[in-house]
Parts: structure tokens; sequence; C-alpha cells
């Protein structure tokens, strides 16, 4: 199976965290689907067992969270015994998880105001090209670990386009290393024309290998650093700490400001990286605007001009 190394690491911590704590000292065979159905609502409720860093206690899980442990590791790991005949059947078919809905995690849309706010309590905390990051999170909806991957040799300022070629990426161990972006292939992006003053004074002076936003001493910034020494810092100086804002909301405002301009499913696939427009439809399909009304006046418009010719 082709499987990037961020994800290997990921299903690693979910068997270590959740999986073994409840689950490691019983035999596959004996584990029953009702058993499995009153974990997921442990999962869902809290006081599940899992291996926590210090001593916390366990949280309720979001609905994302509970399919990801329970049906696509726990469920691997069942559909493996069961093809090598070491069970039966995969008791995790019949078992239900919580549905994902879209208000689920971190879908939350900003207005354009809380967009620039968050931009300029960015620049409070750190630095000029910290605001400029969130401002490109917002308008061309790039991924944080896309965004902070990019050199100044990836943009052409005069087509105002970006070629999102690698993002930061975790190796499985906790370790950030550069891979291909999310979907494994290279893309290019769209760069709104009041963002290439700020994008060209970053690159003054750089070669095309430099990092287009980077650190003081011109080295990467690192995804992990940038959210704990700027972004939440930025978060409560705007006030939000409360509100469920997370770095991927300004992704998740660039797709409602784009829908709401009138782009299409395929455009703004194309521009946030989905593998399919299905995928994009899914997540934002609550954004599009309902228009049968519009679609049934333009075919009466349409009959009457043709008939006109008849």
């Amino acid at each position: 199976m082709d499987i990037k190394q961020g994800t290997l690491g990921r299903y690693r911590r979910e068997l270590r965290v959740y999986i073994n704590p409840k689950w490691g000292d019983r035999t596959l065979r004996e584990i029953q689907r009702d058993e499995l159905q009153q974990w997921v609502t442990q999962l869902t409720e809290g006081g599940y067992p899992a291996e926590l860093q210090d001593d916390r206690e366990s949280k309720p899980l979001s609905p994302r969270s509970i399919r990801n442990i329970v049906k696509v590791v726990m469920g691997g790991v069942m559909e493996f015994a069961l093809e090598h005949g070491w069970i039966g059947e995969n008791p995790i078919e019949k078992v239900t998880v919580p549905r994902i809905t879209q208000s689920d995690d971190d879908m939350v849309f900003l207005t354009v105001e809380e967009v620039e706010l968050l931009a300029g309590m960015a620049e409070r905390a750190g630095r000029p090209v910290d605001g400029l990051i969130v401002r490109w999170q917002a308008y061309t909806g790039a991924r944080i670990g896309e965004t902070l991957a990019l050199k100044c040799g990836d943009v052409d300022v005069d087509s105002r386009r970006a070629r999102i070629r690698r993002t930061w990426t975790d190796d499985g161990k906790g370790r950030l290393v550069l891979g291909t972006p999310k979907n494994g292939k290279p893309r290019s992006i769209a760069i709104p024309r009041f963002l290439i003053p700020s994008i060209e004074r970053q690159m003054e002076g750089m070669g095309d290998d430099d990092w287009l936003f980077r650190a003081a001493r011109g080295g990467n910034l690192w995804t992990n650093t940038w959210r704990t020494r700027v972004w939440r810092k930025a978060v409560r100086l705007a006030g939000m700490e409360d509100e469920g804002v997370t770095i991927h909301s300004l992704r998740h405002s660039y797709a409602s400001f784009a829908i709401a301009q009138g782009a299409d499913v395929k455009t703004l696939q194309m521009q946030l990286g989905h593998s399919s427009p299905s995928i994009t439809l899914n997540t934002y399909t609550a954004l599009w605007p309902e228009r049968l009304d519009d679609v049934a006046d333009a075919i009466g418009e349409l009959r009457a001009e043709q008939l006109k010719t008849v």
C-alpha cells in the first residue's frame, strides 16, 4: 500500500494512544461488536482508557477522530486479520460511529474584517511577514505546510501564480520533513493582485532557492513553532480564543470568499488541491447558494429567445 509517512505516523500514534490501552490484552477473536459499539460511546463522551501525556483525562473526541480511530485504524487491523483467516468476520463493519457534519472540527468561516484583524495581531505578535502569512492563507487557500515550504522560485509575480510543489509533513516519528502536497501532485494557485506588492518585497534581493516566508535569520519557519509563537498569540490578541478559530479556518474562509464571488467546484478544487471535485463539494456544499429559480428563469428566457427565430 502506498501510504505517506505522516499518515503512517498518525496510524501508529492512534494505535499507541487509543487502541492498545483498550484492546492490547485481548485476542482479536474475543472482541465483539457490542463491545466496540460501547467503545465508540466512550470515545464520544470521554472516560476511555488512553495513553495520554501528563496523565491527562480522556476527553470527548470529534466525529472525524472517532471515525479514523475506529473505522480506519482498528478496522484495518480487523480487515487484515480477516484476510489472513485469523477471524471469521470483521465486527467493525456493523459498528456505527458519529456522523461527520459540516460544523465538525474546525469549520469556522471568518469575515474579511476578522482576517485583517488576525493579520494585524500576527504582526504585533511577531513581524510584518507574519501578517502576510495570515493574509496568504486566507486569500489563496493554501495549507500552512504548503505556505511555509514555498521558495521564491515558486512564485511568478507577473502571472500572479505560485507553484505548490512541496509541503512540510510529519515523517512518522514526530519530525517535520519536506514531502509532496497532500494529494501527491504539484499545482499552481492564483494570487490576488493586492498581495503582489507585499510578495515582491518579500522576494527582493532573494534567490530562487530562498524561502519565501522565512525566519529572521533566513532559515525556514516551522509550522508548529509559528503556530505557538505567532498564531495562538494573534488569536488571543484578537479576542477569538473561545471561537474555535484555527489556522485551517483561514483556508475554510478562502473557500467561503471564493464561493461567494462565484467560484465553481472545479476551480475551487484546483486552487485548494483536493484530489477530486467531490471532496470540495462535500466539504463546502452548504456554501453554494440554491439557484433553482435562476436556472428555471434562464431556461424560460432561452425558450422565448429561440422561439422568436422559428
